[in-house]
């Protein structure tokens, strides 16, 4: 279980390490300077990897954060609020509706699933085997 560990931080750390790029404009055209959601949530999936890396429980809680937030975005049509975070490596599955267009980011769903079964996995151990 360890090699998944790791493997989920370092992905976490390469997907948010990008985030984090592009939001700073390293990596193309800077997001806008009011977006400050996406500087976030980068900054939180980055620190949240090298939390991970250190085998810290608090690293998949920041993980599993980061991936909930980019999960869902929602685009109205026509006028009204609209929620999306785009952080990170993004593949969707996208849903149009009569008022509204829904993405699904399958990426970030499978590595939460796969954070949360780590998280789950490290509860059934008993603490000297950690």
């Amino acid at each position: 279980m360890q090699a998944l560990e790791k493997w989920l931080a370092r992905v976490l750390l390469l997907n948010s390490g990008l985030a984090l790029a592009v939001s700073l404009g390293l990596l193309g055209a800077a997001s806008p300077t009011g977006d400050l959601m996406l500087h976030a949530v980068a900054l939180l999936g980055f620190l949240a990897g090298v939390l991970s890396l250190r085998r810290s429980r608090f690293g998949l809680w920041g993980g599993m954060l980061y991936y909930s937030v980019q999960l869902i975005s929602y685009f109205p049509h026509g006028d009204g609020p609209a929620f999306s975070v785009k952080a990170g490596v993004s593949l969707g599955v996208v849903m149009r509706f009569a008022s509204a267009t829904v993405v699904l980011n399958a990426f970030a769903l499978v590595l939460l699933a796969a954070t949360l079964a780590v998280l789950w996995r490290r509860r059934q151990q008993p603490a000297a085997a950690q």
